[in-house]
């Protein structure tokens, strides 16, 4: 089919778009660093590290021995 765009061509848009949208989502989390923000806290690992999320969705972790599953508390985001 004529028009279509090279293979090498798609590669490299692919790869530009994926590094904006790796920036884009540094920037956004940078913004919140030093901010105090709930998180709902989700998953333990086994080297005790909680995972959560914050209302507008950015991932974060703690070491933590408690059980933190399903609580809500507000963490200063680094």
């Amino acid at each position: 089919m004529s028009g279509q765009v090279v293979d090498r061509v798609k590669k490299e848009r692919s790869q530009r778009m994926l590094t904006l949208a790796d920036e884009s989502t540094r920037k956004f989390r940078e913004q919140f660093a030093g901010e105090l923000l709930d998180v709902l806290w989700e998953k333990q690992t086994d080297e005790g590290v909680w995972s959560g999320v914050t209302g507008n969705y950015i991932r974060v972790f703690v070491k933590d021995s408690q059980n933190l599953s399903n609580r809500l508390s507000s963490v200063k985001v680094k």
